[in-house]
């Protein structure tokens, strides 16, 4: 099996490679192969999605240079072709999109996060998620203050992506959305 391994962190900001993430299944695909190297039918079984359509996202993950074919295995006269994801952990700083391409990201983070949300409370029930939100009327130099200090704070807790040898470590992910309040006038 290939000995290739993916970088730890790629930050994305083409097009192509912020359009990856407007599907749920090639985020789902991600998933699979940031872990481990898969051949398309492997990911499809794990999946339960047709072979075909995981081919179409492998091959769409592929053109945006975020998965890779690492090996190649000659098995029943059929060639197995093993892809893994070029990062452990995608980083999204898009550059202003269009407005369709951006509510298309959003929708697909929005639903992966809630399915991983879900998936955490049923799993890991004597461990709650944590949810909080807050409203404020903050001036841009204020709402930038905020943003460079959460960076920050993030930065120092979240920055390592690898297991470490403490056993009370668990993997834990932290997803924040700062956004302008369609209602202006709401209190």
């Amino acid at each position: 099996m290939s000995n290739f391994e993916p970088q730890p962190l790629l930050v994305l900001e083409t097009t192509d490679q912020i359009k990856c993430f407007t599907d749920p299944l090639r985020i789902r695909v991600l998933r699979i192969v940031r872990e481990r190297a898969a051949t398309n039918q492997q990911i499809a079984d794990e999946l339960g999605e047709p072979h075909a359509k995981v081919l179409y996202h492998v091959r769409f993950l592929l053109e945006a240079g975020l998965v890779k074919l690492v090996e190649q295995r000659i098995s029943g006269g059929n060639v197995e072709k093993y892809y893994r994801a070029v990062a452990r952990v995608f980083e999204l700083r898009p550059a202003q999109q269009d407005t369709e391409t951006d509510i298309a990201l959003i929708h697909s983070l929005v639903d992966t996060l809630r399915d991983d949300l879900i998936s955490s409370a049923v799993v890991y029930s004597a461990l709650p998620v944590k949810i909080h939100q807050s409203r404020a009327w903050l001036t841009p130099e204020r709402a930038a203050d905020f943003h460079e200090r959460l960076i920050a704070l993030v930065s120092e807790y979240f920055n390592d992506h690898a297991p470490t040898s403490d056993l009370n470590a668990v993997p834990t992910r932290f997803s924040a959305f700062i956004f302008r309040e369609a209602d202006q006038d709401a209190s």
